[in-house]
């Protein structure tokens, strides 16, 4: 081998070892991957994760929750230690010749007791306490699914309008690349004076109306993305990489099959029913209010002033059975009672305007997908046309049997064509997402 060869395996190998290196060091730092895109999926769970008003709506189910347990305290007996000094002067005395003399009570009084309270009946107004906040914690509950469906198509219809936005910018920026190329021919033609200042001028009139109608798209996305960062508590000011297509696919339609199901489905329904419960609970919970009720009190301990020896302190108790039975309380339950009717009577009328509004929201819904659906077939149809005449176009130009303007023409139209497909498609995925949310679905992010 001669040493030209030598070395130059020498630097072949060198070369292999260098870049064998640097991916083994800074394999990290190669571009991302697809799996650095943002799916809805995942989307949608960053944002039920960080979005604060789940977060405050949760902390005040934990305060509800708490509540349940202040309403099982009467359920357990009270304990408490008792302990006091008293100092009582003058104290009386009598004394009795031959005998000595004798106090009523001494002078410096020692108790040291435990006291317990146990309630033994109270009409059930513990139990119904109890069951107020229970419903009550439920009702919440269901209000905190009602938020996060709400949030899951927010976080939707913001996913796809990025994504439209995104493709509305490819087929602008085609199109302004388009038009460069078409300038570019035009200075050519006009030094050689096949062309004029006059066809220059309509294509920089063109250029310049479609970098405007960019510009507004590139803001647009960037607020777009702003807002679903929000959403998601993401703070960095790195673009979104969304990874995710637009629905086309045709589905079956049965009004009445759709509006049944969104009664069963739909939190609304169940959020009212709770609020109705909450409120039967309370009318029953207001009866209660001047209900007699039995308590018992035990105490026992150490005290002094007991005869003989007055300053001896002994093992000393009580019971009692208390027995409370309200005969006035200034109308007061009369009043409890008639606000609880009033909210009970409240609540099931809301019932009738939810299921009302539900219908109304399925039907709209139903009306925007069909009308959504016919105007992607027309776009479809109207793309295909646009499509043939741009191929005739650009098979005549070549032929120089149309001017450059024609051809331009012809392009405009074609995009114009593709960007109205585009919005279509956007159009009949947000009617599909309203479909979804108006019948009581999940969003569907696969």
């Amino acid at each position: 081998m001669t040493k030209t060869k030598k070395a130059s395996v020498i630097w072949l190998v060198f070369l292999i070892c260098f870049f064998v290196g640097r991916l083994i060091l800074f394999g990290d730092e190669l571009p991302s991957s697809s799996s650095d895109q943002l799916t809805l999926k995942e989307a949608i769970k960053r944002v039920l994760t960080n979005n604060a008003s789940v977060k405050k709506t949760t902390e005040a189910i934990s305060i509800l929750t708490a509540r349940v347990g202040g309403s099982r305290s009467n359920l357990w007996p009270k304990l408490q230690t008792v302990g006091n000094y008293t100092r009582l002067g003058p104290v009386p005395e009598l004394t009795i010749p031959e005998m000595g003399t004798f106090k009523f009570y001494p002078a410096n009084n020692f108790d040291l007791h435990l006291a317990a309270h146990q309630l033994l009946f109270d009409n059930h107004r513990t139990r119904e306490a109890i069951n107020l906040s229970q419903a009550q914690v439920t009702e919440a509950l269901d209000r905190l699914e009602v938020l996060k469906r709400d949030l899951s198509f927010g976080t939707a219809e913001l996913f796809y309008s990025i994504l439209y936005l995104k493709e509305s910018l490819r087929v602008k920026t085609e199109h302004l690349q388009t038009l460069h190329k078409h300038l570019e021919a035009a200075e050519k033609k006009l030094e050689a004076g096949t062309a004029t200042e006059l066809d220059l001028l309509n294509i920089k009139v063109r250029m310049a109306s479609t970098e405007n109608i960019i510009a507004d798209l590139k803001n647009n996305l960037e607020k777009q993305e702003l807002r679903l960062k929000q959403l998601m508590g993401q703070v960095d000011n790195k673009p979104l990489e969304l990874a995710g297509s637009f629905a086309t696919e045709k589905i079956k339609l049965d009004e009445e099959t759709l509006i049944q199901e969104a009664l069963k489905q739909r939190m609304e329904m169940k959020t009212v029913e709770d609020q109705i419960k909450i409120a039967s609970l309370g009318l029953d919970f207001a009866s209660l209010h001047n209900k007699p009720s039995v308590s018992l009190n035990l105490m026992g301990g150490l005290k002094n002033g007991f005869i003989p020896n007055l300053n001896t302190m002994k093992f000393n108790f009580a019971a009692a059975l208390e027995v409370d039975v309200p005969i006035f309380d200034g109308h007061l339950t009369q009043a409890l009672k008639a606000e609880a009717e009033a909210n009970l009577r409240v609540s099931r009328s809301q019932q009738q305007e939810v299921e009302d509004m539900i219908k109304t929201e399925v039907l709209e819904a139903l009306s925007d997908l069909k009308s959504s659906e016919q105007k992607l077939n027309l776009v479809e149809v109207n793309l295909q046309q646009a499509k043939k005449a741009l191929d005739y176009a650009r098979s005549h130009y070549e032929a120089g049997t149309i001017t450059n303007l024609d051809l331009m023409d012809t392009e405009d139209a074609y995009t114009e064509a593709e960007f109205i497909r585009l919005q279509a498609i956007y159009q009949f995925t947000l009617s599909l997402l309203s479909l979804q949310k108006a019948v009581g679905r999940e969003v569907l992010a696969d």
